[in-house]
């Protein structure tokens, strides 16, 4: 087992700094239930991907501009810390300089929710991953350093908040409590729906409430919209479809609008035609999904 193998086990023992968020609800990209899913092993983590890669190969560039811009000395510990009295805290930080100061680093892309360069205005789930950090080891204050849009490069100052800290402890403890006890947390989106229930019913009826006969009555209104706009697409393209002809082009003062060009048929596997003259050898290569349910309107 190599160093990131070992450190993705670990992550597996608790919450990390880039947990944090998500644990309390306050993440874009991932929810609670996908945490603990997570943290249960009923799910893999979120697949590498090109940002993620190119944070880390960022990572050492953007600590060492941090150090030579302030004069710091940054020491990057070995490791995850856990916290000393609520093991399930964890932290693995980008470094900590010789003067007791945490140290983040980031990279983004655009600096949308990023502040005035020396304030605390960083994203929200920065934030709350930092004042996790600073929480785990008990240090006073934090850095972030950010290299945004490639060539854009700022630093933020956080101090720690101790109410702030509070709500992240109780948060995180109740969540690490559900994974222990195998309680997951309600789902909040249509995907924590279905991995939660989209597999398997059972033969019965549950009167709907108020909330949910609205939630019926505003699905049909907007399946209704969607509708509406689909026909209105339909009859737009005509006109444009129409305009172009037997050409492939639709230009205006040079600059390319539209095209409409012929494109060789598509090829498919005719399965049913198959099946009809090789049925042993069809059902030999036949592989069944896993089960799934299918919501209707009525």
């Amino acid at each position: 087992m190599n160093a990131r193998e070992q450190w993705l086990q670990d992550r597996m023992t608790g919450i990390g700094g880039s947990d944090a968020a998500a644990v309390l609800g306050l993440s874009k990209y991932k929810t609670p239930l996908q945490v603990y899913q997570e943290k249960r092993g009923e799910i893999g983590g979120i697949p590498d991907n090109e940002p993620m890669l190119w944070g880390r190969v960022l990572e050492p560039v953007i600590r060492q501009q941090y150090a030579e811009r302030t004069g710091r000395t940054v020491r990057l510990p070995e490791g995850i810390i856990r916290h000393q009295t609520h093991p399930f805290m964890l932290a693995t930080v980008d470094g900590i300089t010789d003067d007791g100061r945490l140290v983040e680093v980031k990279t983004a892309r655009t600096a949308q929710d990023w502040g005035e360069p020396g304030t605390d205005e960083v994203p929200q789930a920065y934030l709350i991953q930092v004042q996790h950090y600073l929480e785990v080891t008990a240090l006073p204050v934090a850095d972030v350093a950010v290299l945004i849009g490639g060539s854009d490069f700022r630093m933020y100052e956080i101090e720690a908040d101790r109410e702030l800290q509070g709500m992240i402890i109780d948060g995180e403890a109740d969540f690490w409590r559900r994974v222990e006890q195998g309680i997951p947390p309600d789902p909040v989106s249509f995907a924590d729906v279905q991995a939660m229930f989209g597999k398997f019913s059972k033969e019965g009826a549950v009167e709907a409430d108020a909330a949910t006969a609205e939630a019926i009555a505003n699905i049909k209104r907007i399946k209704e919209m969607v509708k509406a706009l689909e026909e209105e697409e339909e009859t737009t393209k005509a006109v444009i479809m129409k305009a172009l002809g037997e050409n492939d082009t639709l230009i205006q003062k040079g600059k390319v609008l539209a095209t409409w060009k012929a494109q060789a048929g598509a090829k498919r596997f005719d399965s049913k035609t198959f099946q009809t003259h090789h049925p042993d050898l069809y059902a030999q290569f036949v592989a069944i999904g896993e089960p799934t349910r299918r919501f209707l309107l009525k």
